[in-house]
């Protein structure tokens, strides 16, 4: 069973529709959302945010709940912002 973690967004790419969080023990994932608009640097998010694919995330900070896809996860700094700006 997938782990539910905690994640604070670090990155937010408009043009790829990405967001790259800090998950609770450093390591960092990149997600593929609807709107970036709904997300902000420093949001706290929570779910299975180490589980690439589809998943449903809960934005602790404005409460409410997203479908994500989540694209990587266990990225160091240099590989999160390559995720994170790639076409």
């Amino acid at each position: 069973m997938p782990k539910r973690t905690h994640g604070t967004v670090i990155g937010i790419n408009p043009k790829t529709s990405r967001i790259a969080i800090k998950v609770d023990f450093g390591d960092i994932s990149i997600l593929e959302v609807d709107d970036t608009s709904d997300f902000e640097i420093n949001h706290v998010l929570y779910g299975d945010l180490e589980q690439e694919g589809g998943n449903l995330i809960f934005n602790k900070t404005e409460k409410t709940e997203h479908h994500v896809y989540i694209q990587a996860t266990g990225c160091d700094y240099e590989t999160a912002q390559y995720q994170l700006f790639r076409a």
